[in-house]
Order: structure tokens, then C-alpha cells, then sequence
């Protein structure tokens, strides 16, 4: 790729929630410079729904969470930031916020190899040390993560608009799944289409599988609902535990959807739900509604971002939330949630 100042670069090196939750800042920063080229820099696992985004002009990924698991990932890494600082950027905006010094000094030795006329951040834990422009630390206190990475981007010089965030899935993959959604298998006049999204990225903010199959089976008696059981690669025994519970027929998708197909069942559903979790966002940004159970995070920051009558929030508020703990042996706040009262939230928005 040729070096000049035509370009902008857009980071967000996390999961696929993440990417979703800064699509809105993305386009903004698209909006306010339509002639230059949109670069975004991701995870692996995100660039995947990256490349869908009509805005986005070139997508680069790092293999960060593969990094954990294979050290010599640490190569391709390298070799990913050599060939991005063959290119001179006017502007390259982290968007998403800085919470350890540790996180501060990975992305500020990110920036200081970057060739850029300007760069832009989040001023916390020492990352204003490799920027130009600092956005103040408390831009994400007490407010949800879109609103604040929309102004990092303003003040990069994007141009925000009244839409909300956004996910696209490749089109191919409508026809893979056109038989599962019209057919008497899946969704007819009668009945709704109900997914159930029991995983997540950490063990801590995973729902009893049994309460979903609970929950699951009375919806069916309630509006003759089609339960899909969702999941990603690893997460089948979280579907399997569901299955055996569940007294009425179900579809089980766990670890046969790549991410576009995904994508594009989740926007076919009549209810999602989930967990605090990826698919959640996929669900607010499709405008399916969604009902969804939270345990250690704060709602505040990461809550569905969509119209507030296409989704419900189960918490509970407890001394030891919001907790960043990687492993939690009794997770309480989500071990006192009841299934009852899931169905509710349910029954609430499909009626």
C-alpha cells in the first residue's frame, strides 16, 4: 500500500460486542472524511463481521485472544504492524476506552509505530503520553460506551448522525438458511421464532442452562414458540445441558453458525434471549427484540443500544457489582436471577 495522507485508521482491537458498540463512532469518522479511505484495525474474530461494513475501506486484524493460547501468533502480529506503518495516516483514533496501565502501554507502543498526521484517545492510565488529541478520562463514566466512543470520534473529526449501531452479514448465506426460517421447521404464521443465546465469553456471566430450558419450554406453551438453542464453537455441552432438559421440540445451532449466519438468524427472530454477551449486540443493532440477563457487568455502560421498547434487562444489584474478576466460584448475581421472571420480561415483549 502506497504511503500518503490519504487515509484515516479507526481502532478497536476487541471481540465482536465491541466492534458493533463502535460501529456508530465508526461511520461518524467515515461521515467526516467521505473521500478519504476508512481503515479499521480489530481482532480477528471481529474483522470477520468488519468486512461487511459498507463504510469500512480496509480491515486489518491482529490475533489477539489466538495470542493466549499459541505465543508464536506474536509473528503475524508483527507483521500485521510493519505493513500498517507503510501507510501514512492523517488521522488513527483508538476509540475504545483504556482501563490498565498495562492496556495503556500495548496500545500507546501500537501508536508510536503508527505513521499518523494526528492521534486520538481516551487520556487514562497514561495513554495522553502517545496522543495528540486526548479525550477527557471521565468520557466514559456513567455513560453508555457508544455515546462515549462517538465523541472520541467527534473529536477526531467525525461526524456524527441519529442512528443507532449497526451489523451486516455476507447476503450468501440468506439462502443457507431460507429453508430453516419459512419452513414448518422453523417459523410459520402461528408461532414465534424464539432463539436462546446461553453462552458468553466468560463462564460468569453464563445464565443456569437449565433455567433457559425452563424458560424455553413454557414460551412454547405460551405462544407455540420455535426454540432455536445458539452458540459458538466451544459452547456445544452449554447447548447439550439445555437440550436435555427441555420437554418440547428445539433446533440446536450450537457450533454450526459462522458468524454471518449468526447474524442473519438473529435478524429473523421474533425474541432473543441472551446473555451479556456478542449476540446481544447483534440483536439491538438488527432491532430484534431482545430480553437479556446480566450478572457481573453494569448495564449502564453496555445495555442493549436500541429503542428501549425492543428490549428488557434482568440484573440485580449487589455490593460486589460491577466485578472484573476473570473467574468467579459463586457468581450471585446471577444465581439469585429466577426463570419466572426471565419468562415475564418474555411474555412482555412478545405480547
Amino acid at each position: 500500500m502506497k504511503e500518503n495522507g490519504n487515509h484515516i485508521l479507526a481502532v478497536t482491537v476487541a471481540g465482536i460486542g465491541d466492534l458493533i458498540l463502535a460501529s456508530k463512532a465508526i461511520r461518524a469518522l467515515k461521515n467526516g472524511v467521505p473521500n478519504k479511505s476508512l481503515h479499521l484495525l480489530t481482532s480477528t474474530e471481529a474483522a470477520t463481521l468488519a468486512r461487511n461494513y459498507p463504510y469500512v475501506d480496509h480491515v486489518w486484524s491482529l490475533p489477539i485472544r489466538e495470542l493466549r493460547k499459541e505465543k508464536s501468533q506474536i509473528f503475524g502480529i508483527l507483521k500485521t504492524l510493519l505493513q500498517l506503518r507503510k501507510t501514512r495516516f492523517d488521522t488513527a483514533v483508538n476509540l475504545y476506552r483504556v482501563v490498565s496501565r498495562q492496556g495503556a502501554l500495548r496500545m500507546g507502543l501500537l501508536f508510536r509505530l503508527l505513521k499518523a498526521g494526528e492521534k486520538v484517545g481516551h487520556d487514562s492510565k497514561g495513554f495522553a503520553l502517545f496522543i495528540d488529541k486526548k479525550a477527557p478520562v471521565k468520557i466514559f463514566h456513567n455513560r453508555h460506551f457508544v455515546d462515549a466512543m462517538t465523541d472520541i470520534a467527534v473529536l477526531a473529526g467525525g461526524v456524527p448522525d441519529e442512528q443507532g449501531i449497526e451489523v451486516f452479514w455476507d447476503r450468501m448465506v440468506e439462502t443457507k438458511w431460507a429453508g430453516l426460517i419459512s419452513s414448518s421447521e422453523g417459523k410459520d404464521d402461528q408461532s414465534k421464532l424464539i432463539g436462546i443465546n446461553p453462552g458468553a465469553d466468560q463462564p460468569q456471566k453464563r445464565w443456569n442452562p437449565a433455567h433457559y430450558a425452563y424458560v424455553a419450554d413454557r414460551l412454547v406453551e405460551h405462544v407455540a414458540a420455535k426454540v432455536i438453542i445458539l452458540g459458538g464453537p466451544g459452547e456445544e455441552h452449554i447447548a447439550q445441558q439445555i437440550q436435555g432438559k427441555m420437554k418440547f421440540p428445539y433446533i440446536n445451532l450450537a457450533g454450526t453458525l459462522t458468524l454471518n449466519d449468526l447474524v442473519y438468524v438473529i435478524g429473523k427472530l421474533d425474541l432473543l434471549i441472551t446473555n451479556d454477551s456478542g449476540p446481544m449486540h447483534i440483536a439491538a443493532a438488527l432491532k430484534t427484540p431482545l430480553v437479556a440477563i446480566f450478572g457481573p457487568e453494569d448495564p449502564t455502560y453496555t445495555r442493549p443500544y436500541t429503542s428501549p421498547d425492543l428490549y428488557r434487562i434482568v440484573y440485580r444489584e449487589l455490593d460486589c457489582r460491577p466485578c472484573r474478576k476473570q473467574h468467579c466460584e459463586q457468581p450471585r448475581c446471577l444465581e439469585i436471577i429466577e426463570p419466572e421472571e426471565v419468562l415475564q420480561k418474555c411474555l412482555e415483549l412478545l405480547n
